[in-house]
């Protein structure tokens, strides 16, 4: 890569603004952290955070389990539970790699 095609480097204060905006009653995978334990991270993790999705601009290579999503199946309110079209299928993500894709549409949107 020439250096006028290295990525800039995310910084803490994206981190801590996109963290900001994460919904915080969305559901997430069981594995992940959820959005107040994100925003209460101490300086030193949200630096270490920044290294690694700095890491992954860099090396261009997305965590493959990131990828994953948990399907839950979720019961429509009034409908007979005996029938498969009475549930709204729920994709569970892991939150980081909600918030590094957060910080990637607003580098691609800016």
């Amino acid at each position: 890569m020439t250096p006028a095609s290295e990525p800039k480097l995310i910084n803490p204060e994206v981190v801590q603004e996109a963290t900001r905006c994460l919904k915080g009653r969305k559901a997430l995978s069981p594995n992940s952290s959820p959005k107040r334990a994100l925003e209460r991270l101490p300086q030193r993790a949200v630096s270490f955070l920044v290294l690694i999705l700095s890491s992954i601009l860099l090396t261009r290579h997305f965590p493959t389990a990131w990828n994953y999503a948990q399907v839950v199946s979720v019961l429509k309110p009034g409908k007979d539970p005996a029938l498969p079209k009475s549930y709204r299928p729920i994709s569970l993500l892991d939150a980081i790699g909600k918030l590094f894709l957060k910080i990637l549409l607003a580098r691609i949107l800016h």
